[in-house]
């Protein structure tokens, strides 16, 4: 046991020693959906100043291979761990549930949350090597485990904790009239009393005495190049129990007999250490934008924008209130963005679509103003670090393939089941699993000639012949990949609608060696050369290159290589 500790303190030791002289922090963000085909090729990236700016004075990647499928859960884990789904277990979003001898093949998890990650993470290992860190709102970052967490790391999500109260939309319909001419509403365990005014509204919280006048103001008609984010939101009121939050309000509708009053989420926020006053010294978390109103025709599109602002500037609040209480030599954080606005509007703001493009780059232009925040955490460019990464990329798709349906119609519905791009074989490790492991490659290459005839499916992969070059396969994964034609993609959900044509939406979890997959790598600071344009490379060379920069000795669950020890070109 003495030896062992002694042979990691060694390198650790070196690797500290190795650092420039003075060398400070490390700042790791994740936009999450921003692919490297977004950034070097469309025109929308002329808004993200910052990021191109960081690329200038330091070096980016033309692309960075994510997992297969490029989808969120896994992808990111990817890019935590160092490793891919066949040894973190995070293969999809929705993976299958680990162990197979307790669970049926058709038992899916949730790929966002920790319980089956099976790989530290890389501000683990900087813990462990005597490296503070704080990780902010990452994917797997709840519920606690030994590889998300440990002493001199701070963990903090509010994703994948309970969510007492969604997004709502407040009308007088919506709430309860009473006899004092207000209106009472329930958000998640709370109530509220609403108090229509001429110009605002005054809402109270039943218990207790906190209130908040909320003025009405029109939707604002230009992008936050200049002004405020979120400048018409009102002041929170801070919530305390089951759980701490902070809620805000936005008046978007007022007249003599109705309001139109915006409320944010009731989000647990979940913390590996206690957080007392985050929200009355940084505010509220909100989490997503309020796509689901979007959705449901109950605000409109720059309604939405007004509330992605308040995401982005809550996010960047909370890192920076998290790095002046911790001071982490090691920091991460996130934002679910552009993935969001892209899921909505990519495929009409390329095709042309003024207003479509128009709300698009609003949104670029927002992100923009987070990313000049998330910069300020790497304040001294001669002793500090600064990453800019994503996940993945985005691709238009209008046409459907009903994958679930085909396995079905050729009587494979009881030996095989689509999970993501992938098919999942019901052998006998599975629980009540009903093909004998000697007869796995037989029903993969039914389904194999099943999909074969589809129209949009273009290529099959297998974990025997590409798992080291995609990390594919293992106890969580598939036992055949495929990847669709451009403009094609699987079904929702599978299930009764055919092939056919559908609204275009953007959508991700292709190939990760296509164009439109790649996600970005940017980095600058004093051990980044400057001006230099880095070969594609994995998604899991970034865990590696965070040791090398901040210092700590990689795990050997790292299975990547560092992009500093890659040729570059300047």
């Amino acid at each position: 046991m003495v030896q062992t500790t002694r042979r990691r303190l060694i390198p650790a030791l070196l690797l500290l020693w190795a650092l420039p002289a003075g060398a400070q922090r490390v700042v790791v963000v994740s936009f999450d959906g921003l692919g490297a085909e977004t950034f070097f090729d469309d025109p929308v990236a002329a808004e993200l100043t910052v990021l191109k700016e960081t690329a200038r004075r330091g070096a980016a990647s033309r692309g960075v291979q994510p997992a297969f499928p490029s989808t969120t859960a896994n992808s990111h884990a990817a890019l935590w761990t160092g490793c891919y789904g066949d040894v973190n277990h995070i293969t999809a979003n929705s993976p299958p549930v680990l162990p197979r001898s307790e669970h049926t093949f058709l038992e899916r998890g949730n790929g966002f949350r920790a319980e089956q990650l099976a790989a530290e993470t890389f501000w683990v290992a900087a813990a462990r090597a005597g490296v503070p860190a704080v990780a902010h709102q990452p994917t797997q970052g709840y519920p606690f485990t030994r590889f998300n967490a440990a002493p001199g790391a701070v963990v903090v999500n509010g994703y994948q904790t309970r969510l007492l109260a969604p997004h709502a939309l407040w009308t007088p319909a919506a709430g309860k009239r009473m006899p004092d001419g207000s209106y009472l509403f329930e958000h998640g365990p709370a109530s509220f009393r609403v108090i229509p005014g001429k110009k605002s509204v005054r809402v109270a919280l039943s218990s207790g005495r906190q209130a908040v006048d909320v003025p009405y103001a029109p939707e604002e008609s230009e992008p936050p190049r200049k002004r405020d984010l979120a400048r018409r939101f009102s002041a929170p009121i801070l919530l305390e129990s089951p759980a701490p939050a902070a809620i805000y309000f936005r008046l978007f509708g007022l007249s003599e007999n109705s309001f139109r009053l915006y409320v944010t989420p009731w989000h647990e926020l979940g913390s590996s250490v206690p957080l007392d006053r985050i929200f009355r010294e940084a505010g509220g978390f909100i989490g997503n934008g309020p796509t689901a109103l979007l959705d449901r025709k109950l605000i409109s599109e720059t309604e939405y924008l007004e509330a992605m602002e308040l995401v982005i500037r809550q996010m960047t609040r909370h890192a920076t209130w998290l790095q002046k209480k911790f001071q982490p030599r090691l920091m991460q954080s996130y934002l679910p963005f552009p993935d969001e606005i892209d899921h909505m509007w990519l495929p009409a703001a390329r095709s042309g679509e003024g207003q479509a493009r128009e709300w698009r780059r609003w949104g670029y232009i927002a992100i923009d103003r987070g990313a000049a925040e998330f910069a300020k955490l790497a304040g001294d460019r001669n002793k500090d670090h600064l990453l800019w990464v994503s996940d993945h990329g985005m691709a238009a798709v209008s046409k459907s393939v009903p994958v679930s349906d085909m396995l079905k119609q050729a009587g494979l519905d009881s030996k095989a089941a689509y999970l993501y791009h992938s098919i999942l074989v019901n052998t006998a490790d599975w629980k009540q699993g009903a093909v004998p492991l000697s007869e796995r490659a037989k029903v993969v290459e039914e389904a194999r000639r099943a999909l074969s005839a589809a129209e949009g499916i273009t290529s099959f992969f297998t974990p025997e012949q590409d798992g080291e070059r995609f990390g594919i396969g293992g106890p969580a994964g598939g036992d055949l990949y495929f990847d669709f034609a451009p403009g094609y993609g699987p079904a929702a959900r599978g299930g009764g609608r055919g092939m056919g044509d559908e609204r275009p939406r953007g959508v991700h979890g292709f190939l990760p060696a296509r164009r439109d997959m790649q996600a970005i790598c940017i980095a600058a600071g004093p051990r980044i050369r400057a001006g230099v344009e880095w070969p594609e490379f994995r998604i899991i060379d970034i865990a590696p290159m965070i040791a090398e920069l901040a210092g700590f000795p990689a795990p050997p669950t790292f299975r990547g290589r560092s992009p500093l020890a890659i040729a570059s070109k300047p």
